[in-house]
C-alpha cells in the first residue's frame, strides 16, 4: 500500500522521504477567481503504482459556498482511510490549478499547521478522459526561487515555499515556465460517477 500511503502523506504534507511538498503562502490563483470545475465534479478511481497497491477513490464535491471538498478514501486491511480537504480551483492561461488544505483524517480535525498549509496542484483532463494530479517538482522549484524567478523561501535542493503575493504568483504560474513546475506528477485517475 505504500503508493497510496504516499497519496495520503502528501495530500496531508508530507511524502515518503518525509519532506513537505511545495507550499505556497497564498493559494494559486486568487486574483483571477476560484470556480468549481464541473469536469471535476464525481468520484474518481486511481491505483498505486507498486504491484502489492491498491486501489484509491477521490471523490470531488461543490459546496454551497461556491468552493470544493475532495475526499480521498482507501481501503486498506488494517484500517480504512480517508482524508478530506478544502479546494480552491482556478484556471491561468491553460493552467489548471487545485489549491488544497487538509481538514480532517479519519474523522479528526487537522492540527492546525496542516490545516494551514496550502498544497498547490495542477490537474489536467486528457482526452482520454483520465485525471492527472501533479505537485510542484520541489528541486525545479527550489531553483527557480534561488534563480529569483518567483519569490520563496529554500532550505535546501529538494525543500521550497513560495511566499510571491497573489499578482506575482498568479502571473508566473499563467506562464508555460510556472506551469513547468508542476512536474511531479502524483497520481492518474479513471472517472467512475
Amino acid at each position: 500500500m505504500r503508493g497510496w500511503r504516499f497519496l495520503l502523506l502528501g495530500f496531508a504534507g508530507l511524502i515518503v522521504a518525509a519532506c513537505l511538498p511545495v507550499t505556497t503562502d497564498h493559494p494559486i490563483g486568487s486574483t483571477v477567481g476560484f470556480r468549481p470545475d464541473p469536469r471535476l465534479i464525481g468520484l474518481w478511481k486511481g491505483h498505486g503504482e507498486g504491484k502489492d497497491d491498491g486501489d484509491g477513490y477521490f471523490a470531488f464535491l461543490r459546496n454551497a459556498d461556491g468552493g470544493m471538498t475532495a475526499m480521498l478514501l482507501t481501503f486498506e486491511n488494517d484500517a480504512d482511510q480517508w482524508d478530506v480537504y478544502d479546494a480552491q480551483i482556478a484556471t491561468l492561461g491553460a493552467n489548471h490549478i487545485m489549491n488544497v488544505r487538509a481538514r480532517s483524517k479519519n474523522g479528526e480535525r487537522a492540527n492546525e499547521e496542516d490545516a494551514k498549509q496550502i498544497i498547490p496542484i495542477r490537474y489536467d483532463i486528457g482526452r482520454n478522459g483520465k485525471l492527472t494530479l501533479s505537485l510542484l517538482d520541489d528541486k525545479k522549484t527550489a531553483a527557480a526561487i534561488r534563480a529569483h524567478k518567483i519569490k520563496g523561501e529554500s532550505k535546501a535542493d529538494d525543500d521550497a515555499r513560495l511566499t510571491a503575493e497573489p499578482k506575482e504568483l498568479d502571473a508566473f504560474f499563467a506562464t508555460k515556465e510556472g506551469a513547468a513546475l508542476f512536474s511531479a506528477k502524483f497520481v492518474v485517475l479513471t472517472k467512475m460517477k
